[in-house]
């Protein structure tokens, strides 16, 4: 933690906690655990310069429903128990995903100012929560709408709820498997004819489909996923 984060926490922890939010200090982050995983919210801050003396600050929500995250993280991409219990099924970064332009986007807190611009930047991530933030964690507490979220729209490479894609897509076929499963043969054709259409190629390295060719790789990654969570749907 820095001076900024110092400065900050306690001011927006309030409407945290009362949600059951904890703050943990050694990475600057609020988890609630619940039964289905975790809700999350990311603080990140850094200096930018001793010249400039100012922080930037970035935040996020985010929220994991075990069954999908313990679903794709058996692609290989996680190495470590510890990391693959930490990843998010659905993560919301404000500074690209804003829900209001104006507020939302990085905080500026200027050393030689350091209380006033946190309390002006509390307001903002309060202000954020409150109008938005505390619904999102509500909405996305529910597998329907992650796989709701997650694939609409198919045909994008950015995406405000995982923004890294096909890593999108194979959260939101599992997701699909697990909560409308009727629908998978169609969401993953859809996915592979936008992956070909676009020449998409998986920039991060699997154990599953690791050492094919990139649409090969892609289309053992998608029916890995859907197949395990049919798997797991059938079993519950």
């Amino acid at each position: 933690m820095n001076k900024a984060i110092d400065t900050l926490a306690p001011l927006i922890s309030p409407v945290l906690e009362r949600r059951g939010f904890k703050f943990r200090k050694s990475d600057a982050s609020y988890f609630k655990s619940e039964k289905f995983g975790f809700l999350y919210f990311s603080l990140v801050s850094h200096l930018v310069s001793d010249s400039f003396g100012y922080y930037l600050v970035e935040y996020g929500l985010g929220a994991r429903h075990d069954r999908i995250d313990n679903i794709v993280n058996q692609l290989g991409h996680i190495w470590g128990d510890a990391y693959r219990k930490r990843t998010t099924t659905v993560y919301r970064g404000l500074t690209f995903f804003p829900f209001d332009s104006k507020r939302d986007g990085r905080q500026l807190i200027h050393s030689s100012n350091i209380r006033i611009d946190a309390a002006a930047a509390s307001d903002n991530i309060v202000g954020m929560l409150e109008e938005s933030g505390l619904d999102f964690y509500d909405r996305y507490s529910s597998l329907v709408e992650c796989a709701r979220g997650l694939n609409v729209p198919i045909r994008s490479r950015s995406h405000p709820l995982c923004n890294k894609f096909p890593l999108r897509a194979y959260y939101g076929v599992t997701a699909a498997a697990l909560t409308e499963p009727a629908k998978v043969g169609e969401l993953t054709r859809d996915y592979m004819s936008f992956i070909h259409d676009g020449g998409i190629v998986d920039e991060i390295v699997y154990q599953v489909g690791r050492g094919k060719e990139d649409r090969e790789a892609i289309i053992e990654r998608l029916e890995a996923v859907a197949r395990m969570a049919l798997a797991d749907s059938k079993a519950i």
